[in-house]
């Protein structure tokens, strides 16, 4: 055989073999699965990741499995995201987590991506390479080993109605949304599901190859049009809630907080809230907590007089007939004059400041006689030991600027407003609205932002009490052997119950047996019963059984004047201390739901550890579980006995 055929011979040999390795690599890497079929809505994904080597499957009785359906845990998401984005497993001689043995090929990967910030770890020690992931924390994972811009995405709305603005991971949710690697299942991104081996093949197929990217969602952020302002305001109290939407029940919607003396620019008043724009998008502030201004950016001091309309005209946002109209006032209409401005009138319409054309011939009638309107001006704040009012139930406003109004209902017209501090005699109270008396003048305010004081009699009379046994039903609580913090809650509640009704209260409680009432139940509950302080009762736990004593939280948000919260919380807990000589964990301000979603003074008491051997033997004894209740009993009374 000459040497032109021997090579000939060989180089067809050769490209057999080659296509035949060629053949076997691309059958092998192509996701050859029994369980995964071509026609899976995830074959392309798999077989691209298989041919980069970011997944592999399972080898049982001579055939290949993929197992599409099993959970991704921790630890498998960690090696494949470190391949998919080109690292290198990390060797180390001390294994930064106690779950992770150094040495193996797992923490190789899981010391990379700890090094990389792929994973939002728990600093305590563990990585939990076994716990399947979730789906909020692979949105994490994704943006970060894949290099995601997620700063567009912060503060804004997540397009899931499961993942509300304040969810810890909605900005990365956000990101892979955007970027095309998730759509979710309807209105819903089910952040707390566990991710199958096909799911996370979609995603990380996703996030690395534009190839494999969904189409792209429109972001439609509502940009605040300047030229729609109709006002501006002051923040009056501190930690005001901006949300961004009307809703006050929730605090997944809060996107932010301002403080006194901030001032925002005003879109539109509806009910109780105004319409501002924060951080480049509309959002919502209650508006009991702002003043409006003038023009100027001045507040609008006293009426200096009132006039009256002869013909429909316009009310401007400044001093000029070139501004925005605000609104139009029907003739024959009543309206307080606070000053006068280049021909214009500064008046009030609907809670809302604007100018109308002074003209007293054309638009508007002078009163007769013109002598300034009295109006409700601030006062400095009176004794409390001797409240300058009389009459047999008082009212303590909790709030600044509180409006009272001609009728009992939020969109009335404003006779006045009332000065935190002040006092005020009540008449009558219809639900959430008293009639009161002050300086002679008779309107209704909302009782949420009064404290009614009692000036005869047992201080607890007719108070609207609520007292909340913490969990309940299918929710026992913190447990200790056959213990359970529902059944304690429940017979300190009770007995604090009793106490209170022996004082002539009327209480009311979310739970009376074994039921289990929801966070946001027991909210609606108060509201619904027309509560006027609200008491939720619980136990503590800790790792550490040295851990042990009373703590008491309340939550400082706009709605349930938290010096009143506090005031509550430091009797409820004192007594608690003093009386069962437990040790002082102190009052805390932290947002529970049921303590920062009621509108009235509203506070959570834990009353020990049942995990500390000297706590649980007090919280399981008739005498002490007793005292618990007088102690609960005698700090409500002292709130109430304060003027």
């Amino acid at each position: 055989m000459n040497f032109k055929k021997m090579s000939l011979i060989l180089c067809v040999l050769f490209i057999s073999v080659s296509m035949f390795t060629i053949h076997s690599a691309n059958a092998s890497a192509s996701g050859d699965f029994e369980d995964v079929s071509p026609k899976h809505e995830a074959y392309e994904e798999i077989s691209y990741l298989v041919n980069l080597g970011v997944i592999k499957g399972y080898t049982e009785n001579g055939k290949t499995y993929y197992k599409p359906y099993n959970k991704v845990t921790r630890g498998q998401a960690a090696k494949m995201v470190v391949v998919a984005s080109g690292n290198k497993p990390l060797v180390v001689n001390k294994s930064s987590f106690s779950d992770v043995a150094v040495g193996t090929e797992l923490s190789g990967y899981v010391e990379r991506v700890a090094q990389l910030g792929f994973f939002a770890t728990n600093i305590k020690g563990d990585f939990l390479p076994n716990k399947p992931l979730t789906r909020d924390e692979m949105s994490y994972v994704l943006t970060k080993a894949f290099k995601l811009d997620a700063s567009k995405y912060e503060n804004i709305n997540s397009p899931f109605v499961d993942v509300g603005i304040t969810h810890p991971y909605v900005q990365y949710v956000n990101t892979i949304y955007y970027n095309g690697i998730t759509k979710g299942s309807g209105q819903n991104y089910n952040p707390n599901s566990q991710v199958t081996r096909a799911q996370f093949s979609l995603f990380v197929a996703r996030a690395k190859s534009e190839k494999y990217r969904l189409e792209l969602p429109v972001k439609d952020v509502d940009v605040p049009d300047t030229s729609q302002i109709i006002g501006s305001v002051q923040v009056t109290t501190d930690g005001l809630n901006i949300r961004n939407t009307k809703d006050s029940s929730s605090n997944s919607n809060i996107v932010g907080t301002v403080n006194k003396g901030e001032k925002l620019s005003v879109y539109a008043a509806e009910g109780d809230w105004l319409k501002v724009s924060s951080k480049d998008a509309y959002t919502y502030i209650y508006k009991t907590y702002a003043q409006f201004l003038d023009a100027d950016g001045n507040t609008l001091g006293n009426v200096q007089k009132q006039v009256t309309t002869t013909q429909n005209i316009n009310v401007y946002v400044k001093a000029s007939s070139s501004s925005k109209i605000i609104s139009t006032v029907n003739s024959k209409v009543k309206l307080p004059v606070y000053e006068t401005v280049n021909g214009y009138y500064l008046t009030e319409v609907n809670d809302l400041p604007g100018y109308i054309v002074a003209n007293s011939t054309e638009d508007v009638t002078v009163e007769q006689p013109s002598t300034p309107v009295p109006a409700l001006k601030p006062a400095p704040t009176p004794d409390p030991i001797t409240p300058p009012v009389t009459g047999d139930l008082l009212g303590r406003v909790t709030v600044d600027n509180l409006n009272i109004r001609k009728e009992a209902n939020s969109t009335s017209t404003v006779l006045g407003k009332l000065s935190k501090g002040e006092y005020v005699q009540v008449n009558s109270i219809n639900g959430y609205w008293a009639q009161v008396t002050f300086e002679g003048q008779t309107g209704y305010v909302h009782k949420s932002y009064l404290k009614l004081l009692n000036q005869s009699g047992n201080p607890l009379k007719d108070r609207i009490i609520i007292i909340d046994p913490g969990h309940g039903g299918k929710d026992p609580g913190t447990s200790f052997g056959s213990i359970s913090e529902k059944n304690i809650t429940l017979k300190v509640g009770t007995l604090v119950k009793n106490k209170l009704e022996a004082a002539g209260a009327k209480v009311l409680m979310p739970r009376t047996g074994d039921t289990f009432p929801t966070p946001q139940d027991r909210v609606d509950f108060t509201h619904a019963n027309y509560g006027e302080i609200f008491v939720s009762i619980h136990v503590n736990s800790a790792a550490n059984t040295a851990a042990q004593g009373t703590e008491t939280y309340y939550a400082k948000t706009p709605g349930d004047m938290y010096e009143e919260d506090i005031d509550l919380a430091t009797f409820v807990n004192n007594q608690i201390v003093n009386n069962l000589n437990m040790k002082n964990r102190k009052v805390k301000e932290e947002k529970h739901i049921v303590s920062a979603n009621t509108n009235i003074p509203a506070i959570l008491v834990e009353l020990g550890f049942l995990t500390n051997s000297e706590d649980r033997a007090k919280m399981t004894d008739d005498q002490y579980v007793e005292q618990f209740a007088e102690s609960i009993y005698k700090g409500i009374l002292q709130y109430y006995a304060k003027q």
